[in-house]
């Protein structure tokens, strides 16, 4: 049985739909059996601080 290849179309494909779903991409897996595994990681985006110079309402 001749191995299955990814293309390039499919890889891309692939990265860019994870992109859209928001996530940050750090590599693509790609099996012999022409799986394509997109990894991803975790991005911590920084919380905003509340102003210590403005009084907090009651």
């Amino acid at each position: 049985m001749p191995k299955c290849r990814a293309s390039k179309a499919e890889i891309t494909r692939a990265v860019e739909a994870t992109q859209k779903c928001g996530l940050s991409v750090s590599g693509v897996e790609i099996e012999p059996d022409g799986t394509i595994r997109v990894l991803t990681i975790i991005v911590d985006k920084p919380q905003k601080q509340a102003d210590a110079r403005i009084p907090k309402q009651w």
